[in-house]
């Protein structure tokens, strides 16, 4: 999936790694993050794999590498969007906490529950405020429908964890 991310952003235009990393820290971040560690190398077997182009450059007096995708790059990448998603597995850790605290103290229970409600608090601010920044900003139909669902998901988790929180009653004191 991380190949695939790093095409669609080169379809945009060429970028070093960094910028690549940059592009994602707003976008796609916040439902598929990576390193930088991690881009680089996924460069390399792109690169083997000749989907993408690297360019040396020297800007300010440093040496960059800039990647474009390739025309094998852009048809690889179409290929792939073309195919439907496949529903993907939850992998959240707060519910595979939950799922044993049976064995955790009913204090240890509700803090938990409070903290996640308010981590979910700050990241439905974060994506609401980058939401409002982007009103009269040409972002795009799809970008801008990726930002919505993450919006919805916050607060549906918001609004499941209090249900919850409320099931604890006096055990989660």
């Amino acid at each position: 999936m991380q190949d695939n991310i790093l095409l669609g952003f080169l379809m945009q235009r060429p970028m070093t790694g960094y910028e690549v990393k940059k592009a994602m820290g707003g976008s796609t971040e916040f439902f598929f993050n990576t390193s930088l560690g991690s881009i680089y190398p996924a460069f390399g077997r792109l690169e083997k794999q000749t989907l993408v182009k690297k360019e040396r450059r020297v800007e300010q007096g440093r040496a960059k590498n800039v990647y474009r995708i390739t025309p094998k790059g852009k048809k690889h990448f179409l290929a792939w969007l073309e195919k439907t998603p496949k529903l993907a597995n939850i992998r959240e850790e707060s519910l595979l906490k939950m799922f044993f605290y049976e064995h955790a103290d009913a204090p240890t229970r509700g803090r938990h529950v409070r903290e996640y409600i308010d981590a979910v608090d700050g990241r439905l601010a974060e994506l609401i405020s980058l939401r409002d920044g982007l009103r009269g900003v040409k972002a795009g139909r799809y970008r801008m429908s990726t930002l919505d669902f993450g919006i919805e998901f916050y607060r549906f988790q918001r609004r499941w964890y209090e249900k919850f929180l409320e099931s604890l009653g006096n055990e989660a004191i």
